[in-house]
This record gives structure tokens, C-alpha cells and sequence, in this order.
């Protein structure tokens, strides 16, 4: 069917699309299965967290040292900085590199807030420039475009576990005497041109939400960095400016990440190469599906990359996003929209003076996005009725 016929048929509700009789035969295809993700594990988590409660040491510890050693080799550096979320990682990592009232961050204006909110929430001022319509990434070329005067930094933002182009971003880091941060919350493990999200930057910041790739059972998040004096002002900055028990050489705040946490983490991290692996295989057959579908488009995977797909986004070209994901909710397949407006469009924007039509590609794709389930644990028959749905809408 063509654009404009698709366009001029009323999107179906979920109980037109398929009988209600139907739906309740079909088991969901949901966004993740931590259910599942808990019985490969099978009693090593809890015997994990069992051991962090019976040894007293919840804050700090050895739990927490031992995640951040392995999760920084795992990333290709040599420090990692565990700390209480994947926005306070972002909050301390502005600080940690003198980010302070006044100055301007340049970042994304399509991912979610956390990016800008942290910027902002330290008295900065976030800077966008507009992504490309068909990757929803920062390039260097068009944050190039949109330095001005008062800008400190560079936050690019992996979106959907892509990596930018890390290495125009540093060349533009370099000439300009910026410093370069990476918002890799949804990137573990991801790389490109042969490099690893935080290999490039001075910093990078990780998420651990449950919904990660690499998630906790909580909120929890980290900073990696292969220079040792910021490792160190970022291990003080978590502890109230505090380089020695009851010595403060700045003012810092509380954000250590919690043993039971980390012991979670240390469970699940030797898993993550094989889950990501089964991520980027269920991509690999949503691409060759949907290649040439004139009402959906995947997100394009730019030359050297190797994405981790955290989400596998597709652009629905049509303009009729709700009807598919009606159509999906019709066949018990939960599909989700990350994110339906970008961030210059909250309200909040408007103080820090943007509007409609400020950057027409991020507007644009806020507007077409959905996200398929994508998680290692779906079976090969999941894939192939979200494959059938999403086609049989389409065509």
C-alpha cells in the first residue's frame, strides 16, 4: 500500500485490528524479560546479594571496587567511578570537569532529559545542535556549526546504543579546547571505528536502571576515564570533595553506588558480550525484513559502527505511528516510543529559550519513532511475529 493510501485510512484500535479472542491466545512480546534474564542467572544473584548483607558493607567496599576495576577493562580504560545513578553520573562528571554557572554544554536535543537536566541542573546552559534524520545522532560537523561563544564542552549522546562519531568529536574537542564527555547511558559495550564508548572521551557516564543492557537492581551508574586526576576528583566528588575520611578539599555531594548493587552487577557483566551478541543478531534480522519498506525505515547504522541496539528504533514513514503501534498492541507485542518529543520541547525549554521548529530533524523523528522489543532473551519465533506484524501493517 502506498504512503498516501495508508495516510487516508483511519489508524485501527487494538480490538479492530485482531478479535480479543485472538489477542488473549497470544503470549506478549515484551520490551525486556527480566524474568527470564533471572533464570539464566539462577542462584548466583541471590547468593550474590545474600553475601553483601551478611558481610555488613553496603556503601563502597569490595563488591563496588571489583565492578569498577572490570567494568573499565571491559570499557578499554583504566578507571571506573561507581556512583548512585546514570544522572548523577552525568551531574558529577560536569563538575568534575569545571562545568560551573554560565557556561554552555553542547549535547543532543533527541534522547531523553537526563542529557540537558544535568547540564542545567548545575547552573549551565544547555547547547543544541540539530541530529541527523537518519542515524537521530550528533555529528561533529553540525556541533561545529553550533558553537558559540560561552561554550565549555562536548556531551554527545549514544543514542540507542550507537556511538557518534567519536572521532570527529575529539578532533573538534582538540582544536577548540573543549573538554569532551560521553552520555554513554545506553551504550555498553558499543564501538566504533575499533573504539569503545569512554575510549575517546575524557569521560564517559553509564546508566545502570534496570532496563539497561547492563542493568542493576535499582538505580546505579558509573564514570570511566583513563586519566588518573580526574579518577581521583570524581572518587572525591562522589564523597563530599573528601580525598581522606574527615578531610574536604571541595565541596562534593553523596552518590556512591551501593555493594548490593554492584554485586549484582558483577553477576551479570560476564554476560553481557553474550547478550549483546543476541541483540545485535535479532537487529541483523529486522534490518534484512524491513530493507526496502516503504512505511518503515530502521535507524541507519552509520559505516564502522557496531551498535548494541539497547533499543532497535524504527522510523515509521507513513506518519501513522499510532496505527502500528495499535496494530502491534493487537498482536500482544509491546512496542514503545523513545522519545515522543524532543528535549528543547518540554516546557522546561522554553526558559532556556527554544521553540518549535528550532531543529526540524529531531522534531521530525520525535514524531516517528518506535522502538521494537529487542532483547536477548526473545525466541527466534518472538522475532518472526514481530517481524510479521510490523510487515503486515506496512504493507
Amino acid at each position: 500500500m502506498s504512503t498516501t493510501a495508508r495516510n487516508s485510512r483511519p489508524a485501527k484500535s487494538a480490538t479492530e485490528a485482531d478479535p480479543v479472542s485472538q489477542v488473549e491466545t497470544l503470549p506478549p512480546i515484551q520490551p525486556l524479560d527480566m524474568a527470564a534474564e533471572r533464570a539464566e542467572l539462577g542462584s548466583a544473584l541471590d547468593d550474590a546479594v545474600l553475601s553483601v548483607l551478611h558481610s555488613g558493607q553496603y556503601v563502597l567496599g569490595p563488591e563496588v571496587g571489583s565492578f569498577e576495576t572490570n567494568f573499565a577493562a571491559s570499557q578499554g580504560v583504566t578507571h571506573g567511578i561507581g556512583v548512585a545513578s546514570g544522572t548523577d553520573a552525568l551531574v558529577l562528571g560536569l563538575r568534575a570537569l569545571g562545568v560551573s554557572a554560565g557556561d554552555g554544554v553542547l549535547t543532543s536535543p533527541f534522547t531523553f532529559f537526563a542529557s540537558a537536566g544535568a547540564i542545567a541542573w548545575i547552573g549551565a546552559k544547555p547547547v543544541f545542535c540539530d541530529v541527523n534524520p537518519t542515524t537521530g545522532l550528533i555529528d561533529p560537523e553540525a556541533a561545529r556549526a553550533a558553537l558559540v561563544p560561552g561554550v565549555k564542552g562536548l556531551l554527545p549522546v549514544h543514542l540507542y546504543g550507537q556511538l557518534v562519531d567519536m572521532n570527529g568529536f575529539r578532533a573538534l574537542a582538540d582544536e577548540k579546547g573543549l573538554f569532551l564527555f560521553e552520555d554513554a547511558a545506553q551504550a555498553h559495550g558499543a564501538v566504533r571505528d575499533g573504539k569503545l564508548a569512554g575510549e575517546l572521551g575524557d569521560v564517559a557516564a553509564f546508566s545502570f536502571y534496570p532496563t539497561k543492557n547492563l542493568g542493576c537492581a535499582g538505580d546505579g551508574g558509573a564514570l570511566v576515564t583513563s586519566s588518573a586526576d580526574l579518577a581521583d576528583r570524581l572518587r572525591q566528588v562522589r564523597d563530599h570533595g573528601s580525598p581522606t575520611k574527615y578531610t574536604h578539599t571541595s565541596v562534593g555531594t553523596n552518590s556512591r553506588l551501593a555493594a548490593i548493587q554492584a554485586a549484582v552487577l558483577n553477576v551479570k557483566l560476564p554476560h553481557l558480550g553474550r547478550w549483546t551478541a543476541r541483540r545485535q543478531q535479532i537487529a541483523g534480522i529486522y534490518d534484512g525484513k524491513f530493507a526496502g519498506s516503504p512505511s518503515v525505515a530502521p535507524l541507519v547504522r552509520a559505516p564502522g559502527s557496531s551498535p548494541v541496539y539497547h533499543q532497535y528504533t524504527l522510523r515509521v514513514l507513513s506518519g501513522d505511528r499510532d496505527g502500528l503501534l495499535a496494530h502491534l498492541t493487537g498482536q500482544n507485542i509491546r512496542a514503545a516510543v523513545h522519545y515522543p518529543a524532543p528535549v528543547h520541547l518540554q516546557p522546561v525549554a522554553r526558559e532556556w529559550g527554544f521553540s518549535e521548529g528550532n531543529f526540524p530533524h529531531a522534531e521530525a523523528l520525535a514524531k516517528q519513532v518506535i522502538c521494537l522489543p529487542v532483547h536477548p532473551f526473545l525466541s527466534d519465533a518472538d522475532v518472526q511475529r514481530v517481524t510479521t506484524a510490523v510487515l503486515e501493517w506496512a504493507s
